[in-house]
């Protein structure tokens, strides 16, 4: 997805990799937009702390959400 496609306040889904106790895993997770960085974005989570993601990550590990 690119960066210039976000909207503040759509949920999008979050595709990332990550090891957990060693094996690799694929994880995903809904997210919302709350505001777009000179960098990146700034997302949410129920009551996780805000998550940033840089350009590149956006474009690798977003897809575009159910909500519009």
């Amino acid at each position: 997805m690119k960066k210039a496609d976000l909207v503040p306040g759509r949920k999008y889904l979050h595709w990332r990799r990550t090891v957990i106790a060693g094996i690799p895993r694929q994880a995903e997770r809904w997210m919302r937009c709350e505001r777009i960085t000179p960098t990146g974005a700034v997302f949410s989570r129920d009551f996780e702390p805000e998550i940033k993601l840089n350009d590149d990550q956006i474009e690798k590990e977003l897809m575009e959400g159910w909500e519009k």
